[in-house]
């Protein structure tokens, strides 16, 4: 009851404060709050510069690539970093790379009607006040103020970025490249932990490979290293470690389910107790929210604490009692349903027999299987190259399957005098 009445306040303040033309959103990159009237949008001239070269490098025929690329290249601050350095109150996580611009960056600046100078409101909107999530408004409910602040972009120059932004398509992926790997979004960077990207090499079609997508050479990222694999390198590491696991089935069922149960149980037991801990922790911290909730409102009524101040902070503490609640019965739920492991074991034995069944590897049966592959860097030259590869399956994790040091690795020629041996094992601690 208190939160519909404090979000029906909101609610029509907010609409009357939007449709008098006073902003409802913070100031884009390029414009700050003026110290004299915060209700006014003012040019950061060092921001502004940066917006300017941005619709300068669109004109002049360059990407979003491109121009994200030359502004890292002149150590150019992303926005939250340039907030953080001038101490502004602006929300966000702290970059690792405080110079790495991203497309989406860019695309958001380029199509900004407010540096023409305008104010539009209500571009978001949010459901009820029990669902706090923003949702796009349609552009037709969107309410416009033009020239209402200094422009940094002339509605000419903005008019002629919006027309190449609009011709500008994403190229469908090429036929001669073949379909997607079957590996798509299962393979990850040992190191940095990124996705790896899927690609075919450009002078021969018929070879596809893997690389880190957060690499220093091909993406401008933080990765020292591409961990490049080749994607028909990789099934044949996948398929003959599937074929240990597959024979060991076959050879002593009994022994394969016991080892699932030992490792399964240690992993659910030690996630039980981190669930247990989490929950205790977000009831007696719902305990707490609930009493200031009861003081603020009593406090509001007693003429303690204004109309102002009081809805800023109930709905600060509404929003965490619902996080909260939401929390608890989700991790209630959880440890619950701690029976639920025997029947994902029966699901993973299930799916092994499905591949010895099987003479290759498909999608759906991957997807069953695997969790997630880590590829680290390949080191040594020459005939001496070894990479490490690490298969994390569902449900259980990496395996370490008995009698393991003596096993067989998978060697591959990725060019003449140059091979390469997979070691599916991780190195010894």
């Amino acid at each position: 009851m208190y939160a519909r009445d404090i979000s029906k306040k909101v609610r029509s303040s907010h609409r009357l404060r939007g449709n008098a033309g006073e902003p409802l959103s913070q100031p884009p990159y390029g414009y700050r709050k003026d110290p004299q009237n915060k209700k006014k949008w003012i040019i950061d001239p060092e921001a502004a510069e940066v917006v300017k070269s941005i619709f300068r490098m669109c004109l002049d025929g360059k990407g979003n690539e491109a121009i994200a690329k030359t502004l890292q290249e002149q150590q150019v601050l992303v926005p939250m970093a340039y907030w953080q350095s001038k101490g502004l109150p602006r929300g966000g996580k702290t970059q690792p790379n405080p110079y790495r611009w991203s497309n989406t960056s860019i695309q958001q600046i380029l199509s900004q009607q407010e540096y023409c100078g305008d104010i539009i409101n209500f571009k978001t909107y949010s459901k009820s006040f029990k669902n706090k999530r923003r949702l796009r408004n349609d552009p037709e409910n969107w309410v416009v103020f033009k020239d209402v602040h200094e422009p940094i972009i002339d509605r000419d120059t903005f008019d002629r970025v919006q027309t190449l932004v609009a011709k500008t398509k994403r190229r469908a992926p090429k036929k001669a490249n073949g379909p997607k790997s079957i590996f798509f979004d299962l393979l990850y960077c040992g190191d940095c932990h990124k996705k790896m990207h899927y690609h075919t090499n450009t002078k021969n079609k018929d070879i596809h490979y893997f690389a880190c997508s957060d690499n220093t050479v091909d993406h401008r990222g933080a990765c020292p290293g591409r961990h490049y694999i080749r994607a028909d390198a990789i099934e044949q590491v996948v398929t003959l470690e599937l074929r240990r696991m597959a024979e060991m089935l076959r050879n002593d069922e009994a022994a394969f389910a016991e080892m699932l149960a030992q490792k399964t149980d240690q992993e659910l037991q030690k996630e039980r107790k981190r669930d247990e801990e989490e929950l205790q922790k977000s009831i007696v911290r719902n305990d707490t929210v609930s009493r200031l909730y009861e003081k603020l409102y009593e406090d509001n009524a007693t003429g303690k604490v204004s109309d102002e101040w009081f809805m800023q902070l109930s709905h600060k503490y509404e929003v965490e009692r619902m996080e909260l609640k939401s929390k608890i019965s989700s991790l209630r739920k959880k440890l619950a349903e701690s029976g639920q492991h025997q029947r994902e074991r029966d699901s993973f034995i299930r799916a092994v027999r499905q591949f010895m069944r099987m003479d290759r590897l498909t999608s759906p049966l991957l997807r069953e299987l695997i969790d997630h592959i880590d590829v680290f860097e390949t080191e040594g030259t020459g005939r001496n190259r070894t990479q490490r590869v690490v298969i994390y399956y569902r449900f259980v994790g990496y395996i370490e399957w008995p009698g393991r040091a003596g096993g067989q690795n998978y060697k591959a020629d990725t060019r003449k005098g140059v091979a390469v041996e997979y070691l599916t094992d991780p190195i010894p601690a």
